[in-house]
């Protein structure tokens, strides 16, 4: 992908369009290119998306290619130890979860001897839920999947709920896709555990704003359409945080917002 396609693609997570957006900065790097104009097209697009935001900051800052290498490097390392450190949770065997994160996907996956089942919600207006629903399905997992409105029916006492992580505010509230707090106030009604996984790089270092984007199919229909992409759950309702850098329960929230403090003025100084 090229960075305008980055910027209008409205299917793939923020964990793919990083090393695409990551390849194609290069790209540009290598030519000399000025590409001043498509980043800010991409800012304006991709405002929520608050990895990009992060990784914009931090390679406006490159000189030299090697950097390149090395910030993917410690997206991957990144990745695999949020992975690794999701096998905390696992003591239940139903999971459910919403729309599609790939940190969910590859924690079920290296967790499999250890689900029976999985529950997701559709995700509407994408329907990125259906789309893992299918993928999971494919590769041999129970799969069941329900309508957003029905989240009730896809939770109980026996269920963890895991989803991914747009971002985590400083006073660690989660930004994810919508229907996300809903989901974790079900998860309360229904005695599920609740859980999102994330790594460093989706600290946000600020508010965070919520942007409408209408949905073509009821244009000019009389009425207006609310259509937000996220939504934020605040950290009373989550039963615990999967990073990277360690796995964080209730009782050690007060350490979470310390280590978010010194990742900010670790990285993004």
């Amino acid at each position: 992908m090229d960075i305008l396609e980055i910027a209008d693609d409205n299917v793939h997570g923020s964990e793919t369009l990083t090393i695409e957006l990551l390849n194609a900065y290069y790209e540009s790097f290598l030519k000399n290119e000025n590409i001043s104009d498509k980043i800010e097209y991409l800012k304006m697009k991709k405002y929520e998306m608050v990895q990009l935001m992060n990784i914009l900051d931090i390679i406006k800052k490159f000189r030299h290619d090697y950097e390149f290498k090395k910030l993917i490097d410690e997206l991957n390392k990144s990745f695999s130890l949020s992975v690794k450190n999701s096998f905390h949770i696992f003591d239940r065997r139903k999971i459910v979860t919403i729309s599609w994160s790939k940190l969910v996907e590859e924690a079920i996956k290296e967790n499999r001897d250890k689900i029976d089942e999985i529950n997701i919600l559709e995700s509407r207006p994408m329907n990125e839920g259906a789309k893992f629903a299918e993928k999971l399905s494919n590769e041999g997992f129970k799969v069941k999947m329900y309508f957003d409105a029905a989240v009730y029916h896809a939770l109980d006492e026996e269920s963890i709920v895991l989803v991914g992580m747009d971002a985590i505010l400083p006073n660690l509230e989660l930004v994810n896709k919508v229907g996300t707090y809903s989901l974790a106030i079900a998860s309360r009604e229904k005695n599920s555990k609740f859980f999102a996984i994330g790594t460093k790089f989706k600290i946000s270092r600020g508010y965070y704003e919520f942007i409408n984007h209408p949905f073509n199919d009821y244009k000019n229909k009389g009425f207006s359409l609310i259509n937000y992409y996220f939504d934020i759950t605040h950290p009373d309702f989550i039963d615990g945080y999967i990073f990277d850098f360690g796995f964080f329960q209730r009782s050690s929230y007060r350490d979470l917002k310390i280590a978010i403090d010194a990742i900010k003025a670790n990285i993004f100084q």
